[in-house]
C-alpha cells in the first residue's frame, strides 16, 4: 500500500510539468532545490519498503533484516516529509508558508492520517496512539491558523516600496494588461465565511470525528479513513487558498 501510494504521488507530481519526460533532471539539482531533495529521498525510501514487502511475500528468509530496514524506512519517510515541507517553508515571499508550523504540520498530519490508514489495514491494536496523534494534529493546525491570522496584514504596499513615511501608496496604472502567473496562482480571494466553513470541515472531518470514532470503536475502519481523507483534502485546499504572495502588493492588495 505504501509503495503504491508513494509511486502514484511521484508520478502525479510530473503532471504539471511542461516537459514531463525531463523530470529526471530535477534529481541533479539537490544542492539548491528542496524539490529535488524530496524526489531523491522519496526514491531512496523505496528501498526499505521494497525489501520488507519482498521478504514478507516472497519468503526470502531475511527476518533479521526487517527491523533495521523498518527503521531506515521510517527515517526515510520522515526525511522525505521534511523536504516536502521545506519546499513551501523556504519561500519567504509567502508569509502563510514561511513559518515553523508548516514543517511541524507536515510531520504530524502524516503521522495522524497514517495511523488511521494503519487501523484500516493492520487492525485496532494501536488505535490509542492514533487518537493521540489526531489530537496533536488538531492542536498544530489550530496553532498554525492562529499564527497566520495574527500575522495577516504584516506586509504593506508602503513597506514593500520603502515609502512608509510618505502616506498611503496607490498604483498609478496596472503594470500590464493581463494577469501574470503569480496573480493567477497566488491571488485567490478567500471569502471569510468560506474560510471559516472550510476550517471547520478540516478540523471536524480531518481530526475530531476520526478521533471520536476510533475512541468509541466504530466498526467500519475504512469509513473512518475516508472521513479523515476528506478533512485533510479541505485542509490542503486551505493551505493553498490562504497562500498569498507578497507580489500582490504591487497589483491588487494594500496589505498581506
Amino acid at each position: 500500500m505504501s509503495f503504491v501510494l508513494v509511486a502514484v504521488g511521484l508520478l502525479s507530481s510530473t503532471a504539471h510539468l511542461g516537459r514531463p519526460e525531463r523530470a529526471w533532471r530535477a534529481f541533479s539539482q539537490w544542492r539548491t532545490s528542496w524539490l529535488s531533495r524530496e524526489g531523491i529521498m522519496a526514491v531512496l525510501t523505496f528501498g526499505p519498503i521494497m525489501f520488507i514487502g519482498g521478504n514478507a511475500y516472497l519468503d526470502l528468509g531475511l527476518r533479521s533484516m526487517v527491523a533495521p530496514m523498518a527503521v531506515l524506512g521510517i527515517l526515510g519517510a520522515v526525511a522525505t516529509l521534511f523536504t516536502t515541507s521545506m519546499i513551501y517553508a523556504s519561500i519567504r515571499a509567502i508569509p502563510a508558508w514561511h513559518n515553523k508550523w508548516v514543517v511541524v504540520g507536515y510531520q504530524v498530519y502524516a503521522l495522524a492520517s497514517g495511523g488511521v490508514a494503519y487501523v484500516m489495514v493492520g487492525g485496532w491494536q494501536h488505535y490509542q496512539i492514533t487518537i493521540y496523534l489526531l489530537i496533536a494534529a488538531l492542536v498544530v493546525k489550530i496553532a498554525t491558523w492562529i499564527h497566520i491570522d495574527r500575522n495577516r496584514g504584516k506586509y504593506t504596499r508602503e513597506s514593500a516600496l520603502g515609502l512608509t513615511d510618505f502616506g498611503k501608496a496607490k498604483p498609478f496604472e496596472p503594470a500590464h494588461g493581463q494577469k501574470n502567473y503569480l496573480q493567477r496562482e497566488m491571488g485567490y480571494e478567500l471569502n471569510p465565511t468560506r474560510r471559516m466553513v472550510m476550517r471547520w470541515i478540516a478540523l471536524g472531518l480531518g481530526f475530531i470525528l476520526p478521533a471520536y470514532l476510533l475512541y468509541v470503536g466504530f466498526p467500519l475502519a475504512p469509513i473512518v479513513a475516508l472521513i479523515c481523507l476528506v478533512g485533510l483534502m479541505a485542509e490542503r485546499w486551505l493551505f493553498f487558498a490562504e497562500a498569498e504572495h507578497v507580489v500582490r502588493l504591487y497589483y491588487d492588495r494594500d496589505e498581506i
